[in-house]
């Protein structure tokens, strides 16, 4: 039972190490000033710094009658500071006047003048450019704004020329507030830039002289240099492989950290691997450099003083040339700490230097506290640092005892073979501990920002790391050759590292394709009961989606938006939601924006059905009148229209109508159909009754009869209302003419996406921007089975 008493030992020096905690003041420095970032930003930062001080204040005067030790009156006073410290971070101008000014979502004219603070981000195509502008002045309304000093998130598009950076630029174009969420998942770009420290959006057009460079070389010396060093070098370490682009992109990402646009198939292969911080420069590329560099110069005659200097300079200077990233940042001063602690007679300590790592970058930027690489980071070392040992100690006890070393065999007794191995299982095992630990440590951080686990990570980063390593080490000897004048030899190099990138996006593929590698979860779905939701979702362009989720929760799908709406939109929701795979997908028709995304659909969430609706060439097949689905347990899809034989000019007028019931609740989904589908239904005598009626707009005829409304009789309807283009749009006088009728309208131009829920409790609609809702209670069983009431002569 050996192995026992290893873990328990193992548990047992965790816990020593976590009640340890509490007795690394730099540790508890960085906890306060957590705790006053989070308490300023939570409330008033004057009320929280208020509230704090005066915290401060009662424990000085308990201090001074002793019954209070200084270091806590020390670390409240910290959290007090980092309160203020925050606020004065948060105040903004621009932002301010922004607000004042413009709704959510709009913007104004306006003339803006600043420096180029980054190098700009290429979009698809490249002729649209992305990057951050300092500004110098603005103007909007022939009035200049209070903007000096603020941050603009630039789009600059229609022009092939981009700005550099350290560039003075005019542009003439658009001032924005960015536009919230509007559907249940979506990615809050908003939030994000103002995390970022960005006041507002803009764009401009490069056309017609709307843009000029007034000034170049005006940025800071150094990250001019770096940027250049950086363009040198994605050239020099791609050089010879240019006929492989994805794989040349990946070695720049992974060396550099470059920005540039890789297929989604190989960054959804290293997130769903668990290895996406390998993919992309994080604090492990740091670390790794640093190590190579450690290596090399140790064994040079260099002093340990001037190893450590030449080490952080160079490793600094990396971090320039990744783009100042700040996970970048965050290990190179956590790699200064560890290195300069000897130099100053300090024993290294992971406690205190994560505690002064997070002081340092929290006082350089508060905001930093809500970035989710930040907490990552911090939690990731953490979480090493408490359950590394364990984990090692149990990795061991996996191997056997029989071939671990003899602890009463001297080491100089061991045979080359037995030193051999030794050495390996002990790497093999402080990996595993590593790797586990960081995996399980990470695990409600992933939970909670992400929706994801990926226990296959633990095994994947065992190999991925390693190769990892390797491409550094590589991409440092091509960039070496190539200083030297040997420009064959860097290119043989660089095609080594074909091989490596190439064998790491194969791994990764392998492990992310493994059964249960990776899994989205939602911790709410525990205790949420059996419902049906339905998740109708806005969508701009006159696009539709709808999400089933069934009691059992199998998902399923009522088309899946364009491929414009996908990365926005569909594929964020649907991994919020969670949804591991698609049970099926009904297309109602063969429009772009209904339709567009089922590619990418298929390749990630494999929906084991895919249906169309009719078409004309082909009216045999797809989506007919009178077929039928069971979704789920009592969940059941009914096909409405089109008739066998149906024929129509245009693919609206071929649309699916589509009803779902559930708890004798019934939801009719219309889609993009009109006057002639509406005409069509009424004439055919079906039953058309309906709790809730799901309508998008035909995009060149009339749609909602009033008869049609009255047939179907609903007590809610959800419309789409696009501003773009204007057949989409909803009109006020049509709107005002259904709520006449006593039917709450969900317009979702103002309500954005809709969730449906039906259980036990009865139906229940919830808008998601707006506080909107509708319910009405469980009904009685077999109503459906009455009659409907004679209609009126038709209108044709």
């Amino acid at each position: 039972m050996n192995w026992v008493h290893r873990c328990k030992n193992g548990i047992t020096a965790s816990l020593q190490a976590a009640a340890h905690l509490m007795h690394e003041p730099l540790f508890l420095a960085g906890l306060a000033a957590v705790a006053g970032v989070l308490a300023a930003d939570l409330s008033s930062p004057l009320h929280a710094a208020s509230g704090l001080g005066l915290a401060a204040a009662v424990a000085a005067c308990f201090w001074w009658k002793g019954r209070v030790r200084p270091h806590w009156l020390v670390l409240v006073l910290l959290a007090t500071l980092f309160a203020l410290l925050h606020g004065w971070h948060l105040t903004d101008p621009l932002r301010t006047k922004t607000e004042q000014s413009l709704a959510p979502g709009s913007s104004l004219p306006a003339l803006v003048t600043g420096l180029v603070t980054d190098a700009p981000i290429a979009g698809i195509g490249g002729d649209s450019w992305q990057f951050p502008l300092r500004i110098e002045s603005l103007t909007a309304h022939q009035t200049g704004w209070p903007a000096e000093g603020s941050l603009l998130y630039v789009r600059l598009t229609d022009t092939m020329k981009s700005p550099a950076y350290g560039d003075r630029i005019s542009l003439q174009g658009l001032l924005q507030r960015s536009a919230p969420c509007r559907n249940p998942g979506e990615f809050d770009f908003g939030t994000y830039l103002f995390r970022q420290g960005y006041a507002a959006e803009f764009s401009a057009s490069g056309s017609d002289g709307r843009w000029q460079i007034l000034a170049s070389g005006e940025g800071n010396p150094i990250m001019a240099a770096a940027l250049r060093s950086r363009d040198w070098i994605g050239r020099t370490v791609t050089r010879g492989i240019d006929d492989s682009p994805d794989i040349a992109a990946t070695i720049r990402t992974m060396v550099l950290g470059t920005r540039e646009k890789t297929p989604d198939d190989i960054a959804d292969a290293f997130r769903a691997s668990g290895t996406m911080h390998i993919f992309s420069v994080s604090g492990l590329h740091v670390a790794l450099f640093a190590g190579i560099l450690w290596f090399v110069l140790s064994r040079t005659p260099l002093s340990r003083g001037w190893i450590v200097g030449i080490s952080l300079a160079v490793v600094i200077f990396y971090v320039f040339i990744t783009g100042l990233r700040p996970s970048a940042w965050r290990a190179a001063l956590m790699i200064g700490l560890v290195l300069l602690a000897p130099l100053w007679n300090r024993e290294t300590n992971l406690f205190n230097s994560l505690g002064a790592a997070a002081l340092i970058l929290l006082a350089c930027n508060t905001q930093q506290l809500f970035q989710a690489g930040f907490v990552l980071s911090f939690g990731v070392l953490l979480a090493i640092a408490l359950l590394q040992k364990p984990f090692e100690t149990l990795a061991s006890w996996s191997l056997g005892t029989w071939n671990a070393p003899d602890p009463w065999l001297p080491e100089e007794l061991y045979t080359p073979r037995q030193k051999a191995w030794y050495w390996l299982r002990s790497k093999l095992c402080l990996s595993l501990g590593v790797s586990t630990a960081s995996t399980l440590g990470s695990l409600p951080l992933m939970i909670g920002y992400f929706n994801l686990i990926t226990p296959i990570g633990i095994f994947a980063n065992l190999l991925l790391v390693m190769l990892s390593l390797w491409i550094l080490v590589v991409a440092c000897l091509s960039l070496a050759s190539a200083a030297v004048g040997l420009t064959p030899l860097a290119v043989i190099w660089n095609n080594a590292n074909w091989a490596l990138a190439w064998a790491s996006i194969g791994i990764a593929k392998f492990f992310a394709a493994l059964p249960l590698g990776h899994v989205r979860v939602d911790p709410t779905r525990l205790w949420r009961g059996d419902p049906c939701e339905i998740t109708v979702l806005a969508l701009d362009s006159g696009g539709g989606a709808v999400r089933i989720d069934t009691p059992e929760e199998n998902q399923w799908m009522i088309d899946c938006g364009g491929r414009r709406h996908w990365n926005r939109t569909i594929r964020p929701h649907l991994e919020r939601a969670p949804v591991n795979q698609l049970q099926g997908v009904f297309l109602t028709h063969a429009d772009g924006f209904h339709t567009g995304g089922l590619t990418s659909l298929t390749t990630l969430f494999r929906p084991a059905l895919t249906l169309t609706a009719s078409r004309e060439d082909t009216v045999q097949e797809g989506l007919l009148a009178g077929q039928h689905f069971d979704l789920g347990e009592n969940v059941r899809l009914d096909v409405l229209f089109p008739p066998r034989g149906w024929r129509a000019g245009i693919t609206d007028d071929r649309a699916a109508v589509l009803r779902l019931e559930h708890r004798d609740f019934r939801i009719l989904f219309m889609s993009d159909a009109g006057f002639l589908t509406e005409k069509a239904l009424l004439a055919s005598g079906q039953d058309l009754r309906a709790d809730v009626l799901v309508m998008g707009r035909h995009g060149s005829d009339f749609c909602g009869l009033p008869e049609f409304i009255r047939a179907v009789k609903p007590g809610a309807l959800i419309c789409s209302n696009s501003r773009f283009p204007e057949s989409e749009r909803a009109t006020a006088t049509w709107r005002d003419r259904v709520k006449a009728m006593g039917i709450t309208v969900f317009d979702q131009a103002t309500t954005g996406g809709v969730t449906v829920r039906l259980d036990n409790k009865g139906l229940r609609l919830r808008a998601f921007m707006n506080d909107l809702s509708w319910q009405m209670p469980p009904p009685a069983p077999g109503r459906w089975t009455q009659l409907p009431e004679p209609r009126h002569e038709l209108i044709r």
